[in-house]
């Protein structure tokens, strides 16, 4: 299973967005996708959970001492197939005092008694704490969303030092790439933002451009994905073009998914 950390210490910038549709294109391409919810805020639990359906969540898996439950008991199956959600609590902020060692890999060791999935894409709380140093040595891979706008590099920095700096426990960690968000291309502030974020980062910048697009906010009111709820707009557009890329940058795509399952 390849897990990937969506992160940034800023808000705003379309973490959440980007992990539920991301998670989406992957799971319509046919590979077994988990959405794992550790920011507090619940974004995205509720983009695709209603919260009178959820009994247990990643608080009962991650968060005090005694009686924590398997994380398989913190997993539902969404509407679309082939993709599950472990849905997020606001008790979820607890996980930023832990201080014990064996507190920082609970995110790990959980995902790791599953099977069955190829990809755990987790959404990270805005912040630099210990909820994200727990994601990051759960993950193989981190995507950095940054906004098309003033200061887009705003904590960027400070994100790759904490990156660089869990490598030394997880040495497999790496940066899939910087992913350009809400970019209006009739602006300087974007183009601006953009030359500036491939002058820092080259080649790890996606191709992949996701413009500003009305729809993709207004898809969580409805409980969908930008595929379902707006299939023709540049949002829609957008985050298939960026599943294709991470696909590639992984070296796989769905054609290996079916050929494997068809000689299963």
């Amino acid at each position: 299973m390849k897990t990937i950390a969506i992160a940034n210490q800023k808000g705003g910038v379309g973490k959440t967005t980007t992990a539920c549709n991301l998670a989406a294109g992957l799971a319509i391409r046919g590979y077994k996708t988990l959405l794992v919810d550790l920011d507090s805020q619940c974004n995205t639990t509720y983009t695709y959970l209603d919260p009178s359906m959820i009994q247990t969540t990643l608080a009962d898996v991650l968060v005090g001492h005694q009686e924590r439950l398997p994380v398989i008991d913190s997993i539902y199956e969404t509407h679309i197939e082939n993709l599950d959600i472990a849905p997020s609590h606001i008790r979820l902020a607890m996980l930023e005092r832990a201080v014990q060692i064996e507190e920082q890999y609970r995110v790990k060791d959980s995902l790791e008694s599953l099977s069955g999935y190829d990809f755990a894409l987790i959404d990270c709380p805005p912040s630099l704490g210990m909820t994200l140093t727990q994601a990051l040595l759960a993950s193989s891979h981190v995507i950095v969303p940054i906004a098309a706008q003033y200061y887009p590099l705003e904590g960027v920095v400070d994100l790759a030092s904490t990156i660089q700096a869990t490598k030394r426990p997880n040495p497999s960690l790496s940066i899939l790439g910087y992913l350009m968000t809400a970019f209006d291309i009739r602006t300087s502030v974007s183009r601006e933002a953009l030359s500036k974020v491939q002058e820092m980062f080259g080649d790890l910048v996606f191709e992949t451009i996701i413009r500003n697009n009305t729809k993709l906010q207004t898809a969580p009111a409805y409980r969908k994905s930008i595929y379902e709820h707006a299939p023709d707009s540049h949002g829609s557009k957008d985050y298939d073009s960026l599943t294709e890329e991470v696909l590639q940058r992984l070296e796989m795509n769905a054609a290996l998914r079916v050929v494997k399952e068809a000689n299963a």
